[in-house]
């Protein structure tokens, strides 16, 4: 008897990742020239504005991924997070980025997620196994992908698309803390 098999796979921009740590790292020296100042307004309101900085460019460049499992895939994108059932998606495309194309004609874009490959169609009519027109050089997850789907079982279950509200809140709670500091060094 064989054990189901059960996968994970997340799909991040390298590039896009590097460029945030590296501001990351620059964002943490500031801080830490402030530190050695030991000015503590100052460093209030550099570790502060420092923070609000990197909470933007990491929700730009290092929080968009895709996960996917054997079941469904997750989009996550600036602010949004898109639950996808494989029984959902009928095809892939990819421009800039990786789109899914769903059943009912929406298209969900993973704007995170660049496609190394040429313009075109990625996985195409997956029922029938196609790896897409056009596409000498595949990508890696391609594979694994159009697996994932042509083993996933019909399922009436809707596409869930809902606010990244963890990432949001405490995009809301450092600006809140950059306008306190401010607001306090003023007065």
């Amino acid at each position: 008897m064989t054990e189901p098999r059960s996968h994970s796979y997340l799909v991040r921009d390298t590039g896009t990742g590097i460029a945030f740590w590296l501001v990351a790292a620059v964002g943490l020296l500031i801080v830490v020239d402030a530190v050695f100042r030991g000015d503590l307004w100052k460093l209030a309101a550099t570790a502060s504005i420092v923070a609000l900085v990197l909470w933007a460019l990491g929700m730009v460049l290092f929080h968009p991924h895709i996960r996917y499992d054997d079941t469904k895939v997750v989009v996550t994108n600036i602010g949004r997070v898109h639950e996808v059932p494989w029984s959902r998606v009928v095809a892939v495309r990819q421009n800039l980025s990786l789109t899914l194309e769903l059943d009912d004609g929406r298209r969900i874009t993973a704007s995170g997620v660049t496609a190394p490959r040429d313009r075109g169609l990625v996985l195409g009519t997956l029922t029938r196994g196609k790896l897409g027109a056009g596409s000498a050089d595949f990508h890696r997850y391609a594979d694994a992908l159009r697996l994932l789907h042509d083993e996933a079982a019909p399922a009436p279950t809707p596409v869930v698309s809902r606010w990244d509200a963890p990432a949001l809140a405490i995009g809301a709670g450092l600006a809140v803390a950059v306008v306190v500091v401010t607001l306090v060094g003023v007065l």
